[in-house]
């Protein structure tokens, strides 16, 4: 089998990444790479099990679409779903599976076990902290499968159904875009909707940046003009639908903001013909506070001496 090759992509998770952190830019996508192999360096290794690890918020928000995931891919293969009660016990069942393994570090054994960088740091959190995360769940299930949106989804003829929770991408100046779209659909008069499922607060410049993308995906996917898309996002904590619809020079802005995005982090490779990258040219952050939720204090040099760079 012919080995992995890293190739450089865009994503607006990779661009928050280059924004907040040019050091842990570096360890994420570059420095984490190979890590899986058995034969790994031991500083790649760590890194690599580092990148997986969530906050209980983004934990919680993935038991989410996870959840939401699963009733949708039964839906379309025909087989009726989960009740909501059913599908929030499973959902609790799966979440606190997950809390133990995590508590026990069992990630460190196998990477792709769930691992909380609250117990990789030993972050004081109370039960009733992560009470209120599970709770939080809870809510936004109950949001969804009682809201207008699912009840939409279940009248819809399957062979309107587009993509859903599907990992895809489309090509701007050459480079790939990662997109995943939680629901999209074709209405009867040739109009594409998207859906985006977000659990926490909303960020209205974050939003207008992935949505586009969005749009441009679905035009070159399905062949249809930007006037034609319509993305939606529906906030299951609040309950609120929020449709946007950019168009003219908010989908330009948007494909110029890309496109700089990536001049910007290929301006710092060594080699941008096999994206290849050397740790020193990635600086460190001035803002402490950024610091202080990244998964890689363990093994970043900045906190080398103290106490985060320890051994595990």
């Amino acid at each position: 089998m012919a080995a992995l090759k890293n190739e450089f992509s865009w994503s607006k998770t990779r661009d928050e990444l280059f924004r907040r952190c040019l050091r842990r830019y570096y360890f994420h996508y570059y420095g984490s790479w190979g890590g899986w192999e058995i034969d790994a360096e031991n500083r790649t290794r760590r890194i690599y099990v580092l990148k997986q690890l969530q906050t209980r918020q983004v934990w919680a928000g993935g038991k989410v679409h996870d959840c939401i995931k699963r009733s949708l891919h039964n839906l379309r293969r025909g087989i009726e779903p989960m009740k909501e009660q059913e599908a929030i016990d499973m959902t609790l069942a799966v979440m606190r599976k997950d809390f133990a393994s995590s508590r026990r570090g069992d990630y460190w054994k196998n990477p792709k076990s769930p691992g909380f960088f609250e117990h990789e740091y030993a972050v004081q959190v109370s039960d009733d902290a992560w009470k209120e995360t599970a709770d939080h769940v809870v809510h936004c299930l109950q949001t969804f499968y009682r809201s207008s949106v699912f009840r939409l989804i279940r009248s819809l003829p399957i062979e309107r159904w587009l993509d859903v929770e599907d990992f895809s991408s489309f090509q701007l100046d050459g480079v790939k875009v990662h997109v995943v779209l939680d629901f999209s659909f074709g209405d009867e008069d040739g109009n594409i909707v998207i859906y985006d499922w977000k659990t926490g607060r909303s960020d209205t410049e974050r939003n207008e940046v992935q949505l586009a993308c969005y749009s441009f995906y679905a035009t070159e996917k399905w062949q249809v003009s930007p006037e034609r898309v319509t993305t939606i996002e529906f906030n299951l904590s609040s309950g609120k639908e929020s449709p946007y619809l950019l168009r003219g020079k908010g989908l330009q802005a948007t494909r110029q903001y890309i496109g700089g995005s990536i001049r910007d982090m290929k301006q710092l490779l060594s080699d941008p013909e096999t994206n290849r990258a050397i740790e020193d040219r990635f600086t460190f952050t001035d803002r402490e506070s950024a610091c202080q939720w990244c998964n890689f204090k363990k093994v970043c040099p900045k906190w080398a001496g103290s106490g985060c760079s320890e051994g595990v």
